[in-house]
């Protein structure tokens, strides 16, 4: 029987001899370090102590209550050390107090254990480690590390070669450096901006990648030189992989040995610091360096360096540099485990009221504190371990990449809410009334997700006239006369700009000196039977010739621009002066008949069958610069649109339709189906006739939230895998 265990209330509590009760006995290799020279730094409790655990390489906190125990702890037994108490302080002893700190050495294995319980503990714990083959893997996808080296003699040994890098005065010039390098740097701001695309081509990536690699592996021997400099151990470096990953560790734990806080912060910062001073002197350098290879790795590694620093390494909510600064700012150690357990707490007295006493004595700014970094974490790691997924998701094929998905889902965001629901349930008992309306609260949000609401469908859409009609040059050809402006009146048929060729030109006077001269030939021809073949031979090219006259008259002709319908001219193309040369893509102008006008858009498949030929609406433009219109669907797509007539909407000419070019057609990402719409009365009042972009907002057939996350779900679950 073990201490901890007598030392339990139990209804028998007269029968056993507490005084009688031995200790377990502490090890040997503990070390019990003081919590700053002085026991008081901010942010630490004073009689702040340590106890370090050199087999497992970990470090716990305690108070000066529990060292005053353990410095009684060899008396042997639980009446000998009441005794030492009352002879010492004057006082009685807590037994709770007593059971609490045996409890807290015996779950951390700072004891020596009792014999005839050591090898059911050590069975225990191999089959609470044991996992299947299916948890290994997973285990070992998401998170692994391979130990590379244990620098402490290299660190120590070199650490001469690097002391000036922490003399003030160094760091005081690297200041001025940097400042001088950003302020170089915002005067050719649009030169350094212009570098990053050519980050893009092999090169660059290459250049990145080994940037990359060469600012980590400084950042490691920051913290190593400065952990070895402050008198710490660096134990192991190597490379850990974080969804396959890798990215440069360096084991610091050592540094929870040192006895201030300034110290262990300095070990925190440093890595941050020298890809900082790398960022510094590649930027000074960019400003310099001539156009080239050199130049552009110059901007990788400034790149890299400053967007690594201070958008990467200080963020407190993972586990990197920023939050283990962050946790010695503040004092606290273990920060995101402590505050996991504060978040929980405050969640479960908040929805089912346990009464449960606190993880830890916190109060005020401290306990909102850990339960705001707690949720904090917990909202940034939601849509960090998202983000991945998707990544994953998009990165390997089709049915990995699901299946890679539904992994990162599972592991990183369901099962720590499932293992959290289970907990709730298995307390269900011990709710109390408060329960009660969290119950309430679950089943009417339950109820919303169930609940048809009405929704309206968003389109993607353009509105024009519904009878319109472009005019294109019929070749490559030259402007002579525009004769129409911008919103004049025109007839079908009229001239609106008059065009030359003069390859036509050229051709029809080639055309008319030949006919010319057949004719010519043919009238000096006799009546003789010789003369009579080659006049039929002529009359017949002198036919041809008429008819390729006639043709490139014809031509001519069609270098006159009419207006292909009765109609305003909505658009006419800018820079249509006389003397320019156009093709025969480029479109002259539009030509509207005014009275209806209908709104031409895109939906996808999901929304397909939320709406029919019927339903009511409006369409607003993008810009908000009209009055909303009233608009009636009057067709909606059997068929996917492919490509896109209304190219306006593609993403390749900025529109909100994803799209690619294929052989000069826009090819729509995913499934669009065509929705046409009219407007309703006299919405085209002071309407202008060109092309409007906006959307058309059509109230469709009431869903459930729930339903529709469901089916969007299968849908992609159907269509990537391929069925």
């Amino acid at each position: 029987m073990t201490a901890a265990a007598t030392l339990e209330p139990t209804g028998a509590k007269d029968d056993i001899d507490v005084d009688s009760l031995p200790l377990p006995q502490l090890r040997q290799d503990l070390r019990l370090i003081e919590g700053g020279a002085d026991g008081q730094e901010a942010g630490e409790a004073p009689g702040h102590w340590r106890i370090h655990d050199p087999a497992a390489q970990r470090f716990f906190a305690i108070d000066r209550a529990a060292v005053d125990l353990l410095a009684l702890w060899r008396v042997g037994t639980v009446g000998r050390l009441r005794a030492a108490v009352r002879a010492r302080d004057g006082r009685e002893l807590d037994l709770d107090n007593v059971q609490r700190l045996i409890e807290f050495l015996q779950v951390n294995e700072l004891v020596h254990p009792v014999p005839e319980q050591t090898f059911a503990r050590v069975m225990r714990q191999r089959q609470a480690m044991k996992r299947s083959p299916g948890e290994w893997l997973l285990h070992n996808y998401l998170f692994f590390k391979v130990p590379l080296a244990r620098p402490d003699a290299f660190l120590r040994r070199t650490l001469p070669y690097v002391g000036g890098l922490f003399h003030p005065a160094f760091w005081a010039g690297a200041l001025v450096l940097g400042l001088l390098g950003l302020y170089l740097v915002s005067r050719q701001w649009e030169a350094f901006l212009a570098t990053f695309a050519d980050m893009f081509s092999v090169s660059g990536i290459v250049s990145f990648g080994l940037s990359l690699a060469l600012v980590k592996t400084l950042h490691e021997l920051g913290h190593g030189y400065t952990a070895v400099r402050m008198g710490s151990r660096v134990t192991t470096m190597g490379v850990a992989f974080v969804v396959m990953t890798p990215i440069l560790y360096t084991d610091t734990t050592d540094a929870w040995r040192l006895p201030r806080r300034r110290q262990r912060v300095m070990i925190d910062a440093a890595g941050m610091v020298v890809e900082l001073l790398v960022a510094v002197l590649a930027t000074l350098a960019w400003v310099f360096l001539p156009d080239g290879g050199v130049r552009h790795a110059a901007f990788a590694l400034a790149t890299t360096g400053w967007v690594l620093s201070l958008a990467v390494n200080l963020n407190p909510l993972m586990r990197f540099d920023g939050y283990y600064l962050f946790s010695d700012l503040l004092g606290i150690p273990n920060l995101q485990e402590r505050s996991f357990a504060m978040g929980r707490w405050w969640l479960r007295e908040l929805l089912f009221g346990y009464g449960d006493p606190q993880p830890e004595p916190a109060h005020g700014r401290r306990k909102a504190l850990l339960v705001g970094f707690a949720y904090a974490t917990w909202i940034y790691r939601f849509f960090l371990f998202l983000g991945i997924a998707l990544l994953v998701y998009h990165y390997f094929f089709k049915l990995l990449g699901i299946f890679l998905f539904a992994v990162e889902v599972g592991w990183f965001i369901a099962m720590p809410v499932w293992r959290e629901m289970k907990v709730w349930f298995g307390r269900r008992q011990e709710s109390g009334s408060r329960a009660v309306v969290t119950a309430l609260v679950i089943l009417g949000l339950a109820g919303a997700l169930l609940v048809p609401f009405p929704y309206v469908v968003r389109i993607p859409a353009v509105l024009t006239a519904t009878q319109q009609a472009p005019a294109f040059a019929p070749r490559p050809a030259r402007i002579e006369s525009v004769h129409v402006r911008q919103g004049q009146a025109v007839r079908a048929g009229q001239v609106l700009i008059e065009l030359s060729a003069p390859e036509i030109e050229q051709q029809l006077q080639s055309a008319h000196e030949r006919h010319q001269l057949i004719q010519d030939r043919l009238g000096r021809r006799s009546a003789d039977g010789r003369d009579l073949s080659e006049s039929l031979v002529l009359a017949r090219e002198l036919h041809l010739e008429a008819d390729r006259i006639h043709g490139l008259e014809r031509e001519r002709s069609r270098l006159a621009v009419r207006a292909p319908i009765d109609g305003v001219v909505a658009e006419l193309t800018s820079e249509l002066s006389p003397g320019r040369w156009i093709d025969e893509k480029t479109r002259l102008a539009l030509v509207a008949k005014p009275g209806a006008l209908e709104a031409r858009g895109y939906v996808d498949a999901e929304d397909l069958r939320r709406i029919e030929a019927g339903d009511k609406g409006r369409f607003v433009d993008e810009l908000r610069l009209l009055d909303s219109r009233d608009i009636d669907v009057v067709r909606v797509g059997a068929a996917a649109a492919d490509p896109l007539d209304n190219w306006v909407l593609a993403s390749t000419f900025g529109g909100p339709v994803p799209a690619r070019m294929q052989g000069g057609k826009a090819l729509a990402e995913h499934a669009a189906f065509e929705v046409a719409a009219a407007a309703i009365g006299d919405a085209h009042a002071g309407l202008p006739l060109t092309e409007i972009r906006g959307e058309m907002q059509i109230r469709g057939k009431p869903q459930s939230l729930g339903l529709r996350v469901l089916r969007r779900v299968s849908h992609v679950l159907v269509r990537e895998a391929g069925a």
